[in-house]
């Protein structure tokens, strides 16, 4: 079983006394496999750290024993993601900080830590808590929300962001939200992304379109509602249909087609297909409506192809609007349509949009880098926190949490 080969590991390198003990609570569902991946990659190549992970993938994969099978939906799926994280949370009095991105995960740490002021809970997330509805990024089922439920979701997320030591959000959005709204400290607050494995996407030599050829415009989403899909598909029949090929990847395709539209929807993370799409496209094109921190965008801008989204969320962060590609404000068909003309009759515009995204991707996503760089900043934490006479192991004792907390 996964969780006993993670703990027996854990039990084996715990005894070899490395300077550091860090537990890591992370979501492995859509886009968060990849951050996942990439952060383990990395960080394991740290000597100093021992490591006990956690990968919460929602679910009991075919196959694997379920002993929640009998419980109804919504307590099946927290009893899985308690399940999943356990072999951290059963493990927390011999570890030095926690990091957390799973929201039930996250309470159970809180409540503990009204007893405990150890480990440090490292809050590691790419959403904030809803504390303004006019300006979050929600996603469709968060939009019809009974008012109670939504105050209540807030207290919540309020409350747990209070028993966390230290953030280490996706975005400089996210971290804004923390400070400016939910009144925790700045100094605590560090916004890195863990960023790409370059190892994985390497540099890309574009070729000068043909004189005469058809743009490529690409869309990656797979939920093409949300994702903007419509609004770009609706852009396209109007106006470019006759000079450019549509390639939309997505898991909900749209019905009735037109032509010179390519529908792809087998394509997962990572796929080398998809690799190959983005270095042939000409632009990115994600008009998405709610987004925190998409992939897509880093993976096209590490593809040296300029990209055109919205200006939600975290994409700010990502995308540099007139440098690595352009912004343009949510469900605005003239701006969409007009960014696009723009790209298309400038391909000298293109390729340099291109290559600063490149660049920008190896100075501020590189995983090689940024995970080296959130490890350091939990190291730095936990001996803050440790007893004065700089004992770098184990600490062998838990008090009680201080009223300053």
């Amino acid at each position: 079983m996964q969780n006993a080969q993670f703990t027996t590991d854990f039990d084996s390198k715990i005894a070899s006394r490395k300077p550091y003990n860090f537990g890591f609570i992370l979501s492995t569902s859509l886009g968060n496999l990849t951050r996942y991946l990439n952060f383990r990659k990395y960080a394991e190549r740290d000597p100093d750290v021992n490591f006990v992970w956690a990968p919460v993938k929602h679910y009991i994969a075919p196959g694997e024993p379920d002993p929640f099978r009998w419980l109804p939906r919504p307590l099946y799926t927290r009893a899985v993601v308690f399940y999943q994280s356990y072999p951290v949370l059963r493990r927390m009095r011999h570890l030095d900080a926690v990091m957390i991105h799973m929201f039930e995960a996250h309470i159970l740490a809180g409540l503990r830590k009204l007893l405990f002021s150890h480990p440090l809970i490292v809050s590691s997330n790419d959403n904030a808590p809803v504390t303004n509805r006019s300006t979050h990024p929600l996603y469709p089922r968060e939009l019809n929300k009974p008012t109670w439920r939504q105050k209540l979701r807030l207290a919540i997320d309020l409350w747990r962001e209070r028993q966390s030591d230290l953030f280490i959000p996706f975005s400089s959005w996210v971290g804004g939200v923390l400070v400016n709204d939910c009144g925790i400290s700045r100094e605590n607050v560090h916004a890195i992304h863990v960023g790409l494995d370059l190892d994985i996407w390497q540099p890309v030599s574009r070729v000068q379109p043909q004189p005469g050829a058809r743009a490529k415009v690409l869309f990656v989403g797979g939920e093409f509602v949300r994702k903007g899909g419509e609004l770009l598909l609706q852009v396209y029949r109007e106006h470019f249909s006759d000079r450019v090929e549509l390639h939309l990847v997505t898991k909900e395709p749209p019905l009735d087609l037109p032509p010179n539209v390519h529908l792809y929807t087998d394509i997962g993370p990572n796929d080398k297909r998809l690799t190959q799409l983005y270095a042939e496209a000409d632009m990115l094109v994600l008009p998405t409506t709610a987004e925190l921190s998409p992939w897509v965008l880093l993976e096209a801008m590490a593809s040296s192809c300029p990209v055109i989204s919205t200006d939600v969320g975290g994409i700010p962060d990502i995308v540099r609007s007139g440098e690595t590609g352009l912004l343009i404000p949510k469900n605005d068909r003239q701006a969409l349509t007009a960014a696009i003309q723009q790209l298309l009759d400038s391909p000298e515009q293109r390729y340099a949009m291109g290559q600063r995204g490149r660049a920008m991707i190896e100075r501020d996503f590189n995983a090689a880098v940024n995970v080296p760089r959130i490890l350091q900043i939990m190291k730095d934490a936990v001996d803050k926190q440790r007893v004065p006479t700089g004992n770098r192991g184990l600490l062998s004792t838990y008090g009680r949490r201080s009223e300053v907390g």
